[in-house]
């Protein structure tokens, strides 16, 4: 019963937010979707599709090293595909984890407590990657007009995050060895490498669909706002992180001087991305079914 009325609640929570979203929007703006813009649309679901494959690499790194046995990349990439439909009306960013773990443990004779550790390890290196971004973030971009971090944060502070961030690998390694996973200093490197470009995939897109609303805005923009983003839509609180991920956006994007409106209407599409890769983890659901 509890479970219900959670569920309940984060459907009226996301829903609310959605249609509080949607009163900010000036559907003015809506004629600037044309169909030139179609190719722009394809291109995320493209780069969505190729940062799903750069997760599942990661993926396979880690079930190859942690299992007895060797799973097909096209066999992991499937599960990858089945949890991103799975995501789309699952609570937070990562119901799909839930669906691969339980496809790694039932289809592959894994017990589900080390197929869960290996699922969440694997997810814990995609935050650790955002991390790293994010820390770099500070070194190179100026911040928006009014946003004064630095009253916060000292300037030395903020240059010397990514040598913070960097100096927490020894933790990551600590964490899969208290799990039984144990590795070294070169397994932690190919790892982080791998998630750092895996999560340029959601950064490239929002540059992408900025550069067709003609906004004036720098790719290292995107590289602050987007990790927090992210952050936002992790948090179990709504489904698949609606409303949560256009109401993070569109607020950090208003902190650059970018129209509300502009800044909805791109998360919105973004998420529409996501809903079309989802579509096609949906197709190879049914397939393996």
């Amino acid at each position: 019963m509890r479970r219900k009325v959670a569920l309940y609640l984060k459907i009226f929570f996301s829903l609310a937010l959605i249609v509080f979203l949607l009163t900010r929007i000036d559907f003015t703006q809506l004629y600037k979707l044309k169909f030139s813009f179609i190719p722009y649309f394809f291109g995320g679901i493209t780069i969505s599709l190729i940062a799903i494959s750069i997760m599942t690499y990661r993926w396979k790194i880690l079930t190859d090293n942690y299992l007895k046995i060797k799973i097909r990349l096209k066999q992991l990439y499937q599960y990858y595909l089945t949890g991103s439909f799975f995501n789309i009306f699952l609570p937070g960013a990562i119901g799909g984890d839930v669906v691969r773990t339980q496809r790694l443990s039932t289809r592959h004779d894994v017990k589900v407590k080390k197929a869960t550790i290996i699922t969440i390890a694997e997810r814990f290196a995609g935050i650790y990657g955002l991390a790293i971004i994010l820390a770099f973030s500070f070194m190179f971009m100026n911040f928006p007009e009014g946003f004064q971090i630095q009253k916060f944060v000292p300037d030395w502070l903020l240059m010397l995050s990514p040598v913070i961030v960097l100096a927490f690998s020894p933790l990551l390694k600590w964490i899969l060895k208290k799990r039984g996973l144990v590795t070294n200093n070169r397994f932690i490197l190919q790892i982080t490498a791998i998630s750092l470009l895996a999560q340029m995939g959601d950064i490239t897109i929002a540059w992408l669909f900025s550069q067709y609303f003609g906004l004036n805005l720098n790719f290292t923009a995107l590289i602050f706002i987007m990790p927090f983003v992210y952050i936002a839509t992790v948090l179990p609180i709504s489904l698949g992180g609606l409303g949560i991920r256009e109401g993070a956006f569109s607020g950090l994007m208003m902190l650059y001087g970018i129209d509300t409106s502009i800044a909805i209407l791109i998360s919105l599409l973004m998420y529409l991305v996501k809903v079309a890769v989802g579509v096609i983890g949906y197709g190879v659901y049914l397939k393996g079914r």
